[in-house]
């Protein structure tokens, strides 16, 4: 007969008793081992728990820049949110700034005084290290009265408002600059794009450029931005013709169609500016009333 195995062996009939005293209090004896295990390992444990957390506290504590993200993150929601905050964003968020190329290529927003005091000024044109003097400048609404050739006729085709001229001189040279408003920039782009045109724009003399441009041998420019058609007629100040390439009348030509692109762009961002403040005005206004 084969014994079974896991308790206390004991067979019938023979002399031998089981003690169920001592066999009582071995259990007991077995079970207060377990649970002492069992409250040791959960003191253990909350020990390691407990030294973890300090060394994340005083890690914490050791960064610069206040709490971290994952700090942030453990907030309960009703306190990184309240349902019943209003939102400002909204509120105080203003439009983005207009750029300056939308006015000047809006003439429902380009409305600021197209005239050469306000356009050109009493300032000397500088580009770079080269610094030209203001010798005499005008205007027109006729804007074929100040070009020549097929250039009068498709500013006249395609609407022109008005054309500016100012003639700057120095070195030994002069350039007129002329700046013409169109209605549009398609308007504007159909002057510029045109292919093979002729004409150009009527030199201004004035001061030391009295005779500019009389015996021929000057240098123009032709562009455009918006809806301005910007040109330049540069020569020797004593209306000697000009040739060659890199000369001093060359780079005046140059440099009064950088000059006049400038004076375009300042237009434009000088009413972008005052948009901007009527915006921020008016948002105050509301916020007082």
């Amino acid at each position: 007969m084969s014994q079974g195995q896991g308790g206390p062996q004991w067979v019938p009939g023979g002399d031998a008793r089981p003690d169920w005293n001592r066999l009582a209090a071995d259990a007991d004896k077995q079970r207060a081992r377990k649970r002492w295990t069992i409250i040791g390992s959960c003191v253990g444990a909350a020990v390691v728990i407990g030294v973890v957390v300090a060394l994340a506290i005083v890690s914490q504590g050791d960064d610069e820049g206040g709490p971290t993200a994952s700090t942030a993150t453990t907030l309960p929601e009703s306190t990184a949110e309240s349902d019943d905050a209003e939102p400002t964003f909204g509120e105080t968020t203003l439009p983005p700034v207009p750029s300056a190329r939308e006015f000047i290529s809006d003439a429902e927003k380009d409305v600021a005084p197209f005239d050469v005091n306000g356009f050109y000024g009493e300032d000397p044109m500088e580009v770079d290290d080269r610094s030209y003097a203001l010798a005499a400048s005008d205007g027109s609404e006729d804007c074929a009265s100040l070009t020549t050739g097929g250039l009068a006729s498709l500013l006249e085709e395609q609407g022109c408002a008005g054309l500016l001229r100012a003639t700057y001189v120095g070195g030994g040279v002069a350039v007129t600059v002329g700046v013409a408003q169109l209605p549009s920039e398609e308007a504007a782009a159909a002057v510029h794009g045109a292919d093979e045109l002729s004409g150009t724009l009527q030199a201004l003399p004035g001061g030391d450029a009295g005779a500019l441009c009389e015996r021929g041998g000057c240098r123009t420019t032709r562009n455009q931005v918006g809806r301005y058609v910007y040109l330049t007629i540069a020569g020797n100040a004593d209306g000697s013709p000009d040739s060659g390439d890199g000369t001093a009348a060359q780079q005046a030509a140059r440099d009064g169609n950088d000059h006049a692109f400038s004076q375009i762009i300042r237009r434009g961002e000088t009413q972008a500016s005052a948009s901007a403040s009527a915006i921020v005005e008016e948002r105050r206004r509301s916020q007082e009333g």
